[in-house]
Parts: structure tokens; sequence; C-alpha cells
């Protein structure tokens, strides 16, 4: 709960304790003292001011002194960008403010089960927003699962409970929804060219960007009439040629902002969450509840496998890493567009071509 102390939150762990968490700008510092309490002012002079702060002593082996290495360990400071960074230390956190007085040796594959079957229980928190659900608990889980992998590096226990534990939910868990061919057409139908709305779409369409790269894609990326753009996720440095259609989208603008092609009322580039919030009213707008700016990557992914591309070139154009990300993009494919590139090939080399022989 909110305190009348900027940045200042109070909220009780799993035991009932009240902790108090300062944070601002990416910072995060939790207070030995409680709002009110004597020295608790001069604890949070010290930590506004940037002055070094004594670190609490934790119980060693618990889930605090695991979290605490955790964050300064390669695995979790060399993978990914700030943002990157910023996301999987609030999945951390979310389960280190329930259990960091436990004991990282007592968690059994049952406990984790509940955990993360709690975690699928869809509510609003103190903000009024809706938390929880399928996706959050499988996103949480990839964290868990990196957490006690790091415990077991350090010999604290012999196997990792998440490893052992069941997946959550009884249905497979398919993510982002790829848009059809229909879906984009009715999209561009709605919205023209020459408005905010279709520039985001061919941006993502065209650049298969992420939500947070996209919305900063403006002048300073066209290099030599290419794309040139460093994928903020996980670095990749990657070079597009410039889609006739986005081209088109950008010239038809009657304004755009001097760093970033989307500017939004005010003429600011958007945030991360602006951008996502307004892709919703846009799609809303348009009739198309189940479309979402991330499922454009999609479906740029499910382009590439119709036409033909290899893997290779399909991670070229997205910066995936591994083939098992591509698989993920191109798994809503088309049957008939992948089987008739794939029979092509064989008709053209295996086929007689012969006329059928009468009686």
């Amino acid at each position: 709960m909110k305190t009348r102390y900027p940045n200042v939150t109070v909220n009780p762990d799993r035991h009932g304790k009240l902790r108090a968490r300062w944070r601002k700008g990416g910072r995060e510092v939790w207070l030995r003292t409680l709002p009110d309490q004597p020295g608790f002012e001069a604890e949070l002079k010290a930590v506004t001011a940037g002055a070094a702060v004594t670190v609490e002593r934790h119980t060693p082996r618990s889930v605090n002194d695991l979290v605490t290495r955790y964050y300064l360990c390669a695995d979790f400071r060399a993978k990914g960008g700030d943002d990157d960074r910023a996301r999987r230390r609030g999945l951390i956190e979310s389960f280190r403010a329930d259990f960091g007085n436990d004991m990282v040796a007592d968690f059994t594959f049952e406990h984790i089960e509940a955990i993360l079957l709690l975690r699928t229980e869809k509510r609003r928190n103190d903000k009024g927003r809706m938390v929880g659900g399928q996706v959050a608990a499988t996103n949480l889980r990839k964290q868990l699962r990196r957490l006690f992998a790091y415990a077991k590096k350090l010999q604290w226990i012999a196997t990792n409970p998440v490893d052992e534990a069941d997946t959550v939910g009884k249905r497979r868990l398919e993510g982002f929804h790829p848009w059809t061919e229909a879906e984009v057409a009715q999209y561009q139908a709605k919205h023209p060219i020459g408005t905010r709305a279709r520039l985001a779409l061919e941006i993502f369409l065209w650049t298969g960007q992420r939500r947070g790269d996209g919305r900063l894609f403006g002048p300073k990326h066209i290099v030599r009439g290419k794309i040139n753009f460093t994928a903020a996720k996980n670095g990749a440095d990657l070079w597009l040629p410039m889609a006739p259609d986005l081209k088109r989208a950008i010239d038809a603008m009657p304004s755009v902002g001097i760093n970033t092609y989307l500017i939004n009322e005010h003429g600011r580039p958007y945030s991360k969450g602006g951008i996502g919030n307004k892709m919703r009213e846009w799609c809303d707008e348009a009739g198309l509840p189940q479309c979402t700016a991330h499922g454009l990557r999609k479906t740029i992914g499910r382009r590439m496998a119709e036409t033909g591309a290899s893997q290779q070139g399909m991670k070229a154009v997205g910066g995936w890493k591994k083939d098992e990300e591509v698989a993920i993009y191109s798994a809503s494919a088309e049957q008939e567009g992948l089987a008739d590139v794939a029979m092509a090939g064989l008709i053209t080399r295996f086929s007689t071509d012969e006329a059928p022989k009468n009686g």
C-alpha cells in the first residue's frame, strides 16, 4: 500500500510482517525501518540522496539470500536489456515478497505447483489492474526455474523443484494471437494510410520489432535506404530492407516526430505501455479484440514460413537466436501453403509427367 512518503510502499509478507520498500527510476531498496518509526526519515533521506545503504543481512540460504546473490550473477545481469531485466526482476520480487524468509532447501515440486496454481487466478492489484492468469503463471515458472537452477549451482539443493513440478493449466499456451491476412486487411480498411494507427501496424508488420523497439523506430534507423536497429531484448544488430508498404505509410503521414515516427497526441514518443494501450484501442476500433501489437511479430514469422524462408533467414529478420524461438513464431503457418512449397520441389524432381495410358 502507498504511504505519505513518495515512492515508498508498505506491504505484509507471507508471515504478516510489514516491510517498507523505496522504488524510483529502476532503483529499489528495502528499508530496515517502517514509516514514522525512529530512524526512518534519516534512512529515507540517505536512500533518496543515493548514499550507500547497508544491505540487510538475510538468513543464510533463504530465498532473500538467494535472490540477492542471483541479481549479481552473470545469468541475471548479462542476459537481455534493461527492460527485460526489470520485467524479470518484477516476477522474482513478486515471489520474494511472499517467501523471502523461507529456506530454499524446503521447497518441493508440490510447493512450486501450489504457487503457480495460485498465480493462474486473475485478480485486481492495489492499483486496480488485472494481474494473474495462465500466462502470468507461465512467466513466473520460467524465472523460478532459473532462480532455483542458480541455487543448485551454489550446491544449496540437489535437484531443481521447478523442473519436477507439473506445468500449470490444462491447455497448451499459445501466447499472443498471430494475425491472419483477413485480420490485417480488416485493420487496414478501418485505419487508412496517413493515420498513426496505420503507421503503427506497418512498422510492426514489416520490421518484426517488439513493442518496446517499434515505438522508438525513427529516421535515425534508416541507413543507406535500409533499416538498422538494435533489439533491446537481446542486443541483436539487425539490418532489414525497407518494405514499400512501410515507406508508403511513413511518407503519407502529415507529421512525424523528430526522433521517432510514432508520436502521441502531445507530439512525444509513446511509452512502452502507451503504445500497447493505443494498439489495443486501435484494434478494438477495427473489431479485432483478439489482436495485439506483439501478434504482428508472429505474423511476419508466419509469412516467412509460408514463403519458404529458411530458419537462418527467419532468425536474421526477427533477431531470434535459437531455432526453437523461430518455431514459436512460424507455428501458425498455413499447412496448405507450406505443403505447396514442399511438394513443388518433389514434383519437379521426381514426377515422370507421363500421361495415363488408355485401357
